[in-house]
């Protein structure tokens, strides 16, 4: 079993889970339903990340900070505050959830691709209905994608990272300190202003009415920028690069401002109309065309491809574009812009930061170079040589040696970049990289290792989700739910089953929604455990709807769980079999060998009997504390509880009742025992079934009202033999412990009147009066505590009649006794056994247990006559003596007990001190009826006759 304690929480350790968990659990319900068809449980089940991700999105909203509108807000920064007015523990849920959304978005993207539907086909995006548009050709693009599943993804991925971009900063938020440095004040549009300026002004001095650099050679010289650096005579968007010429300092933050917008317009995978909407709010058109080839937008906008453009133009775009990102441009920014639109990746990783951009950086080009081998194909055989040969490209594919493996080699190339290794090993940028790479059994299998091991022993800790982060538990749980029931479905249409996993990884994989299942108990939404618990393989299904649901205290409780299960395809019968095995192994299985009851099985105090209480019954023996259960007896009485609460399995109630009665006794656990009779009594197993235990105690010794019992319950898998002899051994067991809980209650009341009697002889009487008002209510006193005792020795000579003829002989002589094969064959795993136990015998364990509690409790009930016989009637010794005519029948099995536990000196003397008392004995102490006189006379007995007169 898992090393998750199942123990009810206390307020420290209750968890405050929010309402995403049960929307979670209701969304995963949904796709779990029995009556759903294969085709329609596979398509909400991708549907599932698509209702995540929108979750996320929602509670994302609600937590999210409107963007504030003056930059002078950041200037209020505190140590608690970021600049937006969150505190620190609400930017990072912010960030957690932002994490969590860009998860749940790249599943749903993707899923689809990788587990199509019967025909193999999978939704289209607009992009390849926009490929039609190539001209001269009927297939275009729409049949590269269609037919091209890796150029598929990665398109579905590079979308993703636009996504996932597009929700960070404004874009003018990032511009703005640029801006600021342009020295324009709120001015973002008309161009270099202050380069202009410096131009006009050297014309406006020189009286020079052409170009400026058509004027004398020192020109050059004079005309300069603020820093002292050549400034630019034509205003052209060439001028800088053509002229190796300088723009004014304010106007080169200008210039950087704008293409960090254009960047980030690329990176978000803006819609050409949009970017045409930015460039022409600060008159820069030029830029959103030399921008318009193939922007392939996050939108599948249907302007990705120029609407007239011919495969060779398109081509030949890449290319030029390829040059500007290498050759051209005067910022980093500026090539960066041209190295996306040509699939270059040296030029975008200069100003990538996070993960996310190098990542954007290689699959934009990895897709761009697939598809300008595509357009490639599609030109005339001259027109390609020519462009492949005059005009260079990058190609991403060859770069990356392209196979099964580059998503692969990819992930660890970013993993070892210094910059972003942390970012890298975030846990929820490591389960992306595991959904990209295709190794999310491998990420699972190390995640469920991590959760199990000690902190000391986490493999690669921060890679991987800790328990305390419960956000990222519930994310990694239902990532495995969601891969385990989809590969559930493909493989049951497969002809070759695949490579069984092996049960280690299995089971590591499974400690995540055993966690998972663990988070739920702490935040008090056990309902929501079965669900999660029916993904979860035999038996650990059962293992850990054990740990979390076992110490329900309550009758509904565990029944409307047992409910839930049976919606959830659990098998409620299997469940309460298989729980009660596993804690009674998990439990008893080290101490299978010991015996303590041998030894330590002592309830009457050492020494010869006393004329008034006989040898002295010991206080308190079941403990000094009668509340205390240990936690793991507890659970073995908890879970024949559950047994009681499923109709089809009382005969186990009984079967494992008695294992557990064996368990608790052998090694002397009396409270739990007490604990097991008053919560699971044999009397309330029969009224369950309808029976009453007065009206039908003779039949209980017969195999065809057993037989009825089963035939109405409609019960198989075991006989009614058998369950007679379970019911015998679980009734005799469960005497014993009323015998004993009444001779401790007797042995107590003997204790307070000897600590009484002591006190009142030490309390000194001041005034007469005083003494006389102390008598009146000692004897009111004495007369509510003797009649406790009186029928506190009637219930004790009731519950010991069981035990003086026959006390668990049938079991030990084998009278139907259940093998450990026969109790396998009813339902339970494999129970620990004893070596004593043999399949053609009897029960070796229930004979030791009779051997070391029938004498000392013979003994004790004794006690609990001679001191009844002294303290309230004769009639108690009488019964005493009656005790002894029944040790002395020729036929009785209490003789050969005392003779081979080697006590009968203990009885004799104990009948012998009843004998003396009886016989000093003067009629009656108290008020309280005595033992009935009629069976006296019916046995020829008087009290005269053992009156000796003085």
């Amino acid at each position: 079993m898992d090393a998750d304690d199942s123990r009810p929480q206390s307020p420290a350790e209750f968890i405050d889970a929010g309402p995403e968990v049960e929307q979670f659990a209701n969304a995963l319900d949904e796709c779990l339903s029995s009556r759903l068809s294969e085709s329609d449980k596979r398509e909400r089940l991708l549907n599932l990340p698509r209702k995540y991700h929108e979750n996320a999105l929602k509670r994302l909203d609600r937590l999210r900070p409107v963007r504030a509108r003056s930059n002078h807000d950041d200037e209020l920064d505190t140590d608690d505050v970021d600049g937006t007015g969150q505190s620190l523990g609400e930017t990072k849920a912010v960030r957690q959830l932002e994490k969590e959304a860009q998860t749940w978005d790249l599943l749903r993207r993707v899923l689809p691709l990788r587990h199509p539907n019967a025909e193999g086909t999978s939704q289209l995006s607009r992009l390849d209905v926009v490929a039609d548009r190539l001209p001269g050709h009927d297939s275009g693009l729409r049949s590269f994608f269609q037919t091209n599943s890796v150029a598929k993804e990665r398109r579905a991925i590079l979308q993703w990272l636009q996504s996932n971009a597009a929700s960070g900063p404004d874009i003018d938020d990032l511009t703005r300190d640029l801006q600021q440095n342009a020295d324009r004040g709120d001015i973002i549009a008309h161009g270099w202003l202050h380069t202009r300026s410096s131009i006009k002004l050297k014309k406006s001095v020189t009286g020079w009415p052409h170009l400026l650099d058509q004027q004398s050679a020192n020109m050059s010289a004079t005309h300069t920028t603020s820093s002292g650096a050549p400034l630019v005579t034509q205003l052209d968007p060439d001028a800088t690069t053509r002229q190796g010429r300088k723009l004014q300092p304010q106007d080169e933050y200008f210039e950087r401002a704008i293409w960090r917008g254009c960047f980030e317009h690329l990176r978000r995978g803006s819609s050409l109309q949009t970017i045409r909407d930015w460039c022409q709010e600060r008159t820069e058109m030029w830029r959103a065309i030399s921008m318009s080839g193939m922007l392939l937008s996050a939108d599948d906008s249907d302007d990705d491809v120029a609407a007239d453009a011919e495969p060779s133009a398109l081509a030949l775009w890449r290319r030029m574009c390829f040059g500007l990102a290498r050759q051209g441009g005067s910022d980093d920014y500026e090539r960066a812009v041209y190295g996306v639109l040509s699939g270059d990746i040296l030029s975008v990783e200069k100003v990538a930061r996070t993960w996310d951009d190098f990542l954007f950086a290689h699959y934009n080009a990895l897709l761009r170079t697939q598809i300008d081998t595509f357009i490639l194909e599609h030109c005339t055989p001259g027109d390609a040589a020519n462009l492949t040969r005059a005009f260079p490209s990058f190609d991403a594919v060859q770069f990356h040696s392209e196979d099964a493996g580059v998503d692969k080699r990819l992930i660890r190339f970013l993993e070892s970049q210094a910059g972003i290794k942390d970012d890298a090993f975030d846990p929820n940028k490591a389960l992306q990289a595991s959904i990209l790479a295709r190794e999310v059994e491998d990420y699972l299998y190390n995640q469920g290792r991590a959760m199990a091991a000690s902190p000391l022993e986490r493999v690669q800790g921060r890679k991987y989700f800790t328990l305390e982060q419960h956000d990222g538990l519930r994310i990694v749980s239902h990532v495995y739910v969601l891969m385990a029931l989809l590969e559930d479905l493909e493989s049951r249409n497969l002809t070759f089953p695949r490579t069984v996993e092996s049960p280690e990884r299995r089971a590591s994989e499974q400690n995540i929604l055993a966690q998972y299942a663990g988070f739920l108990r702490r935040a008090g939404l056990q309902e929501l455990i079965p669900v999660y618990c029916s993904i979860l393989e035999v038996p650990r299904r059962y293992e850990v709807l054990s740990e979390n649901l076992i110490m329900e205290p309550t009758t509904e409780r565990r029944i409307e769980l047992l409910n839930l299960m049976k919606r959830a395809n659990i098998d409620g019968a299997q469940f309460v079999k298989t729980q009660a095995t596993l804690l009674y192994n998990s439990i008893a299985q080290d101490s299978a060998k010991t015996f303590e009851a041998k030894t330590s099985f002592r309830i009457i105090e050492e020494g010869p009997p006393t004329p008034r209480f006989g040898r002295k019954i010991k206080a308190d023996f079941f403990g000094e504390d009668p509340e205390h259960i240990e936690d793991a007896h507890e659970k073995l009485i908890l879970a024949l509880e559950w047994l009681m609460n499923v109709d089809e399995t009382w005969p186990e109630v009984l079967s494992f009742g008695t294992k557990v009665y064996k368990f608790f006794l052998r090694h002397v656990h009396l409270c739990a025992a007490r604990a097991l009779m008053n919560r699971v009594p044999y009397s309330g197993v029969l009224r369950d079934l309808g029976v009453d235990e007065e009206s039908h105690e003779v039949a209980f010794e017969s195999v065809d009202f057993w037989n009825n019992l089963l035939e109405q319950s409609g019960i198989g898998g075991t006989t009614p033999e058998q369950v007679l002899a379970d019911a015998r051994n679980f009734r005799e067991l469960e005497a014993l412990v009323k015998a004993l809980d009444s001779i401790e209650s007797c042995g107590a009341f003997a204790a307070v009147e000897t600590e009484y009697d002591h006190d009142h002889q030490r309390r000194p009487l001041q005034r007469k009066q005083t003494a006389t008002n102390s008598k009146r209510r000692v004897h009111r006193s004495q007369r509510d505590f003797w009649s406790q005792i009186g029928d506190c020795i009637k219930t004790t000579k009731e519950t010991m009649e069981l035990l003086l003829k026959g006390w668990l002989l049938s079991g030990i002589q084998g009278a139907y006794f259940l093998s450990p094969r026969a109790f396998t064959e009813r339902g339970f795993p494999m129970l620990t056994q004893n070596d004593d136990d043999d399949d053609a015998g009897g029960d070796e364990e229930l004979r030791e247990l009779r051997q070391a509690y029938l004498p000392e409790t013979v003994l004790a009930y004794i006690s609990a006559l001679h001191y009844a016989g002294t303290g309230l009637t004769r009639e108690w010794l009488l019964e005493s003596m009656h005790l002894a005519s029944l040790v002395t029948e020729r036929q009785s099995d209490l003789q050969d007990t005392f003779v081979e536990a080697k006590r009968v000196r203990e009885l004799l003397e104990a009948f012998t001190a009843c004998s003396r008392a009886l016989a000093v004995a003067t009629g009656e102490k108290r008020g309280t009826a005595g033992t009935g006189g009629k069976k006296m006379r019916e046995m020829g007995w008087s009290r005269d006759l053992w009156s000796v007169k003085s």
